[in-house]
């Protein structure tokens, strides 16, 4: 009896027990998943996921991008001379001003890029482009300010004119075309030569996976090409490492722009130019400016040309790292607005070339950023016959074409910078007659071509019309090194 009342009671409790079970274990459940989801808290609707807050942009600075627009217009009105100045100054003018850039030939005014690659032009008896085993070259190095300063800088130079690859010079036997000097320039690379240049002009045309073998034996690819660059020392390089920085930025950006992913060497390129963009940041005085010696961070430019020769060569390969919302950043802004307002009020000063024009190519790569310009591809082109022009059909004559502007009056100051007046107010106007003067032999002046050999050229070149002399800009060539005497 005892054994039955104790059976019916343990019974009893299980099933109460049972019970209770089936009504707790469901809540119990519930809290064990809600606080160890399987999925992330966003899948399951838990919570929402992080916000990604994008940088606040400043306002367009449009009194910056005025004083931008004159400096450019007006160092555009410095004219280079067809076969005085040298290819070397030339070419850099091409990288600045690309196809619109123009130079004075027998007292008229034509596109460069059309009297090169058109008439065959020769410099000091020597070729400016010519065929090779392997295709065709620009002329290679003779002497400093001549021809090209390092392999392949003549064809860097030109990027920035987006030739397409069937776009043909004239040499002594027949043409070459773009394609034969791509072709020679992949032959031709030695690792015992600075390689700056070579990855400048080949990422432009090359594919990053595409790989060839050089004349040497010697596999080679872009991504070669680049671990070279990565590895190459800035403070020991050409024009304070500049360059290196600028051909490691339009590398980087031509391979993501094709759909590359940062990995491997890419990733190494990347870093090592975020790291000089902080040191650069770093380095850049109040006004804007940056030390002569580049890096080294010491130097302070005294003449025109100084002050803009290491800032002019910052900004360009900064303006090629930098990403689309640094633009606006207020370091970035006053860099831009140093070199722009030293070209607009030095207009009337003699210049070296090659600061010049690395200053004349940071305003205007700036200026194409800001309006939303892409990047010059050679897969994207307008019709060869609108673009290669005949010298005949665009010459022009040079009394027709200011040469500087006046002096402004008050400066005004808008959104933290002092800007020129505005575009429309200035008033452009020709230099008053002057009686002829004597040839230079019989007066005692040295002779162009003397000016030249010295890399240093100050022009007068006479109008035929009147017998009045125009005064042609002074134009030095020296960029890294002293004159050559």
């Amino acid at each position: 009896m005892i054994e039955k009342i104790a059976s019916a009671m343990t019974c009893k409790l299980l099933r109460n027990f049972l019970l209770l079970a089936s009504v707790s274990l469901p809540a119990f459940c519930e809290t064990v998943i809600a606080k160890e989801p399987i999925a992330a808290p966003a899948e399951q609707g838990a919570i929402h996921s992080p916000r990604i807050v994008t940088k606040s942009r400043r306002s367009r600075n449009f009194d910056l991008l005025k004083l931008v627009d004159q400096a450019i217009e007006v160092s555009e009105r410095r004219y280079l001379v067809a076969n005085e100045h040298s290819p070397w100054q030339i070419y850099h003018g091409l990288n600045a001003f690309r196809r619109d850039f123009k130079i004075e030939k027998d007292g008229e005014i034509i596109r460069a890029i059309d009297w090169i690659s058109q008439s065959n032009p020769h410099f000091r008896d020597l070729p400016w482009f010519e065929k090779t085993v392997h295709g065709g070259r620009a002329h290679k190095y003779t002497v400093p300010y001549h021809f090209e300063g390092h392999p392949n800088q003549s064809l860097a130079l030109m990027v920035m004119c987006n030739l397409p690859t069937d776009f043909e010079f004239k040499v002594d036997n027949g043409t070459i075309t773009v394609a034969d000097i791509i072709h020679n320039a992949k032959m031709d690379i030695n690792p015992k030569e600075e390689l700056t240049w070579t990855l400048w002009f080949l990422t432009h045309y090359v594919d990053s996976a595409e790989t060839w073998t050089s004349r040497l034996g010697e596999t080679w690819s872009v991504e070669k090409l680049v671990a070279n660059q990565v590895k190459t020392k800035v403070t020991k390089a050409a024009c304070g490492g500049s360059h290196n920085l600028y051909s490691l930025a339009v590398s980087r950006n031509n391979y993501l722009r094709r759909g590359g992913k940062l990995r491997g060497v890419w990733v190494q390129a990347d870093q090592k130019l975020k790291r000089y963009m902080m040191a650069a940041r770093s380095l850049q005085r109040r006004d804007g400016s940056f030390p002569t010696h580049y890096f080294r961070g010491y130097g302070y430019p005294k003449s025109f040309s100084e002050q803009i020769s290491s800032t002019g060569h910052m900004m360009e390969w900064l303006m090629v790292a930098i990403s689309d919302q640094q633009l606006d950043d207020e370091w970035i802004e006053r860099g831009i607005y140093y070199l722009a307002k030293k070209l607009v009020d030095n207009r009337d000063q003699s210049a070296e070339c090659g600061p010049l024009y690395h200053a004349v190519s940071a305003l205007n790569i700036y200026r194409d950023r800001v309006n939303g310009v892409p990047w010059p591809s050679p897969d994207v082109q307008t019709t060869i016959s609108v673009q290669q022009k005949s010298v005949a059909q665009q010459k022009t004559k040079p009394g027709n074409v200011p040469r500087s502007l006046p002096q402004t009056g008050q400066e005004k100051k808008i959104a933290n910078f002092a800007v020129q007046p505005e575009k429309e107010q200035l008033q452009f106007t020709m230099p008053e007659k002057k009686e002829e003067k004597t040839d230079a032999v019989d007066s005692g002046e040295e002779s162009v071509a003397d000016q030249s050999k010295q890399g240093v050229l100050s022009l007068e070149i006479d109008k035929k019309e009147t017998g009045e002399r125009r005064k042609v800009e002074v134009l030095a060539a020296p960029e890294d090194e002293t004159p050559v005497k």
